[in-house]
């Protein structure tokens, strides 16, 4: 970051490291539903036409009148609900029910990447500043009305934290206009799409009362260490449902009065049942147990014997499964064996096995999502030709290793001093299409003479991040938004590059399309800040650039995309089709409320 010295920066980075070590607990709870990715096209598969029912409200956002009901609206929870805690950055916290007692700052139709207001209800984005204004009507759900001393304290406090937002806003800089705006300097001019997306983790979950001592531990000595261990068994909320209660079985909330869209809210309560596997899902769903489901990766055979009253709504995630290398590791530090493995394996083939329906093989690695529709080459124009597709081709893998200095013993690859090349392809334990996916490569591999074994790991997420006991692992490639400048700063700057994998500060870089040809030196975090300020040509110039590195490179192989899955019930509630824009935001049966665009039918 500029105007930040080498100490600060490291410290961020440490937070941030921090942060994610502390949200392991909900992540690997998260992956129970396996992985995701896709885009505009993706998200219009299936249904095309919007059905509001009976009750529901209208695409061009009129409410009709709707009658209040005592139904619940039934979902799940793979947390157990008993051992829930509410601080968001401490372990245990349940990150989907949170979506519903507590209200994000801004939301965002991934397919498209258009922003709508949450807490914040608009912003002005400028070179120097940005002013946010905040949405009348919020209450904690103690009473207490919000306020933009409430939005600037979590604010400081995400920054101070380690976020996202904290590359372009200083928490000095984070100043309180009035009850209702909050001005934020900025340390260099920002994309728009950058600047929101890094507000777009963030919600309104850390009452002042309960978090300050937190905040003025960062500001008097740098670092907040209880932060992490704090619990919180209750929740103050923000959102349009309130915490009710927490038992084995069971999380209940119900319908806040005085949030306000409550008034778009026809049904009292919220229930997510503790069903712990994808099969326990699958099934409460086919007996209609529950109402719907967020996100659930789901086998064709499995959603072909729902009932037609089991609406599915395909969401755009933007990342899919990819191949982390630990660049530390003797054999896959080196570049032509990284490039050697994207030529083996046939990620068309990978599709398939991992589930046709939900998944795309990658076109051209190059760190860009966009892989269902095609989008990613409007971001790549002419210079897509000079790409390399890595076409699965054994030969051309068999001549990088003989460059790399291995050799074929017994149909076996081996390194110059006879040691062989294996890879131990490690994936979190529970992720289904990922264990179909991984069989996949790995009978790639073998058939190929690399030594290769499906490893799925149940401290998977403790390998990784904590102790990095693994050689190369399985994990999303793409960072989950549409906009390329995240997913490059991902693979070749964010915390995992540095961090897990191990990936170089900078790299030499022949130009787009001449691999044999003059190199330059890129230095990732200065071209990457560069990046986050240009618009128009100059980021669709410099995202060529850094996409090119990604794809000589491979900090990671990207292998597939895919489709999350969102499941609601229609035979008592009234909703809208995936066509809708607001189906697919983050996650239906958590926004559609809000917009009156999931109602419960008549009793």
């Amino acid at each position: 970051m500029p105007n930040q010295d080498t100490g600060r920066r490291q410290r961020d980075r440490r937070n941030t490291r921090r942060r994610f070590l502390q949200s392991v607990g909900a992540a690997g709870t998260v992956a129970v539903a396996g992985c995701a990715g896709s885009n505009k096209d993706a998200a219009n598969n299936g249904q095309t036409s919007a059905d509001s029912d009976d009750g529901a409200t209208g695409k061009d956002g009129d409410s009709k009148q709707i009658e209040m009901t005592n139904r619940t609206f039934v979902t799940s929870t793979t947390n157990v609900p008993k051992d829930m805690q509410f601080n968001p950055y401490g372990q245990k916290y349940p990150d989907r029910a949170a979506l519903a007692l507590f209200e994000n700052f801004i939301y965002v139709n991934e397919a498209t990447s258009k922003f709508m207001p949450g807490v914040l209800e608009s912003w002005d984005i400028g070179d120097k500043s940005v002013t946010l204004s905040v949405r009348d009507g919020f209450h904690w759900h103690s009473g207490d009305a919000v306020t933009a001393e409430d939005v600037a304290f979590k604010l400081k406090l995400e920054i101070q934290n380690g976020a996202a937002v904290g590359n372009i806003v200083a928490p000095e800089d984070v100043n309180v206009v009035d009850d209702s705006t909050v001005e934020l300097g900025l340390q260099r001019p920002v994309a728009d799409e950058v600047f929101l997306y890094s507000l777009k983790p963030i919600a309104l979950d850390t009452p002042r009362a309960e978090f300050q001592e937190f905040l003025d531990a960062y500001e008097s000595d740098g670092e907040a260490p209880g932060l992490a261990e704090k619990t919180l068994d209750e929740p103050n909320g923000t959102g349009p449902f309130k915490f009710v209660h927490a038992r084995n079985q069971e999380l209940v909330a119900e319908r806040f009065a005085d949030h306000p869209d409550a008034d778009k809210i026809n049904f009292q309560q919220f229930r997510w049942n503790y069903l712990q596997s994808n099969q326990k899902q699958w099934q409460a769903l086919s007996t209609d147990s529950v109402d719907g489901l967020d996100n659930i990766f789901t086998p064709k055979n499995i959603s072909q014997s729902y009932g037609d009253h089991i609406r599915e709504i395909q969401m755009p995630a933007n990342w899919g499964m990819g191949i982390m290398f630990n660049h530390e590791h003797k054999h896959y530090g080196q570049q032509k064996v990284k490039q050697a493995i994207q030529y083996v394996i046939d990620r068309e083939q990978l599709a398939q096995t991992a589930g046709e329906k939900m998944h795309v093989p990658v076109e051209i690695p190059c760190g860009l999502p966009g892989n269902f529709d095609g989008s990613y080459k409007e971001w790549l124009g002419d210079s897509l030709s000079g790409f390399n597709a890595y076409e699965t081709n054994t030969n051309k893998a068999a001549k990088l290793l003989k460059e790399a200095g291995f050799s074929k013993q017994g149909g076996t690859w081996v390194d110059g001093s006879g040691k062989t090349l294996k890879f131990p392809y490690k994936i979190p334990a529970g992720w289904n299409d990922w264990t179909a996916g991984g069989q996949s490569i790995v009978q790639d591999l073998n058939d190929f003479g690399i030594k290769a074994s499906l490893n799925p790991s149940q401290s998977y997420w403790d390998d990784i991040y904590g102790n990095q006991k693994y050689t190369v692992a399985g994990l999303g490639w793409a960072d989950g938004k549409l906009y390329p400048y995240f997913s490059l700063n991902k693979l070749l700057n964010g915390t995992r590059s540095r961090d897990i994998l191990n990936f170089p500060r900078s790299a030499d870089v022949p130009p787009i399309g001449k691999p044999n040809g003059e190199t330059r030196t890129v230095d990732f975090e200065a071209e990457l800040q560069e990046l986050a300020g240009l618009t128009g040509e100059e980021a669709k110039q410099k995202t060529q650039e850094l996409a090119w590195v990604v794809n000589q490179h491979l900090p990671m192989a990207p292998l597939m995309e895919k489709i999350d899955q969102s499941w609601v019930t229609t035979d008592d509630w009234n909703t809208v089709t995936q066509d809708d824009e607001d189906a697919i935001v983050d996650y239906p049966q958590y926004y559609l409320p809000r917009e009156g665009k999931l109602t419960a039918k008549s009793e």
